[in-house]
């Protein structure tokens, strides 16, 4: 990878280096909130290097066109993309997929090291990419921004797994991570509140949805009558979703449809096995054209978050994609999401881990598709108001114009 000379003559910094694990041709909300924000620092002028993985999310193998040895390096949308390859480790392996994510942030220091760029942004889920951003930024006389959209380090005791001491000590170093970092961005304001001690320079960027996908959403056609429920994302621990499978267990007369893949995958499907469950289908993981296709036939779409006090501050970005389908959302959590569901109007809220909830408010919505129709609407205009990408994406870009304009 060629060295850029970092600026050191007090004009505004020049080169700056995003550090990702997830990037386009990925469909994941990461890989696209990080495709636009390293393509609007291209457009607004910044030579910007983008360090991520092949692709190979959520299907755990390198896509088509891109399993090569070593690394790839491209120019894509006026952004030098450096794709380095990963260790693929078992979906239900927490430490090898820990080991995995360490093994990228490693390589990914030292191509920092070589770049010697002028800022440098980690933006999460992979929780080491934090202090390794820091430190190399650091070394080579750079800012740092942080871009923590999930508290990644706290996941395992949240869901009942034995740590044995971890992850307080991981906890200790990503607070004194944010202390150090010159600027902080979270994905929500619990997560920003939670860093008590963050540097002056710190913002909300919430998730949003693109103006593409909004114009191509916008024109699925009425939701019909018939019912059919989707849940359309990672099969994964945070989701519990065995209360979905238990939910429609409720209502065998109901379709459910699960879109997706992740580490629970398999036990859900056991479940619904189990179960005798006929009107539950597992879909695998869809490309865009297939997942607006699901959308057109889905008539209630659901989101689920585990119940812990830690999800309190997440805001799943599925729903604001759900949104702007323009179908009636169930939500079922509690804290800061449930909040602005409530507060605006643009869902229906309940209990996490409650299928007996879940299910009514699904039969509710199934039971009168005209009202379902006005919520769906209402929603899809909160989206395009207050969720568009692109608007969230220039309050992005203002910061770290901002934390480039300033010197160390």
């Amino acid at each position: 990878m060629s060295a850029a000379a970092p600026r050191r003559d007090g004009q505004r910094a020049r080169h700056v280096a995003l550090v990702a694990p997830h990037y386009r041709p990925e469909t994941n909300a990461a890989a696209h909130r990080v495709t636009a924000l390293a393509e609007s620092l291209a457009a607004a002028g910044r030579q910007v290097t983008m360090i991520t993985t092949l692709p190979h999310y959520p299907q755990y193998r390198v896509y088509d066109g891109y399993d090569v040895p070593g690394r790839m390096e491209t120019e894509e949308g006026g952004v030098r993309v450096v794709r380095l390859r990963p260790r693929i480790a078992p979906k239900t392996s927490l430490p090898l997929r820990l080991l995995a994510e360490l093994w990228f942030c490693l390589r990914a220091y030292m191509l920092l090291l070589r770049a010697r760029p002028d800022v440098v942004v980690a933006s999460s889920p992979y929780m080491f990419l934090g202090p390794m951003g820091l430190l190399a930024a650091r070394l080579v006389g750079a800012r740092f921004a942080w871009d923590v959209r999930d508290l990644t380090w706290l996941y395992p005791r949240a869901v009942g797994k034995r740590t044995f001491g971890l992850d307080r000590a991981l906890e200790r170093l990503m607070l004194w991570t944010a202390r150090r970092c010159d600027a902080l961005t979270t994905a929500t304001e619990g997560l920003l509140t939670y860093f008590e001690r963050r540097p002056e320079l710190s913002a909300v960027v919430p998730n949003g949805v693109s103006d593409a996908w909004l114009d191509r959403l916008a024109a699925l056609p009425a939701p019909g009558d018939a019912p059919q429920v989707l849940y359309a994302g990672l099969l994964g621990y945070n989701h519990a979703l065995a209360t979905l499978v238990d939910a429609a267990r409720l209502l065998p007369d109901v379709p459910f449809a699960l879109a997706g893949d992740g580490p629970e995958r398999a036990e859900l499907e056991e479940r619904a096995l189990r179960h005798g469950l006929t009107n539950v289908t597992f879909l695998g993981y869809l490309g865009p054209d297939e997942l607006v296709e699901a959308y057109s036939r889905a008539t209630v779409l659901v989101s689920h978050v585990r119940k812990h006090d830690l999800y309190h501050w997440t805001q799943p970005a599925k729903l604001w994609e759900y949104m702007a389908t323009g179908r009636p959302v169930v939500h079922a959590g509690e804290g800061e999401a449930v909040r602005i569901v409530d507060e605006n109007g643009v869902g229906v809220t309940v209990p996490p881990e409650d299928p007996d909830a879940l299910a009514a408010a699904i039969a509710g919505l199934v039971r009168d598709p005209a009202a379902g129709r006005q919520l769906g609407a209402r929603a899809r205009g909160f989206v395009s108001r207050a969720r568009r990408r692109s608007l969230l994406l220039a309050e992005h870009v203002a910061l770290l114009e901002r934390l480039a304009a300033t010197e160390r």
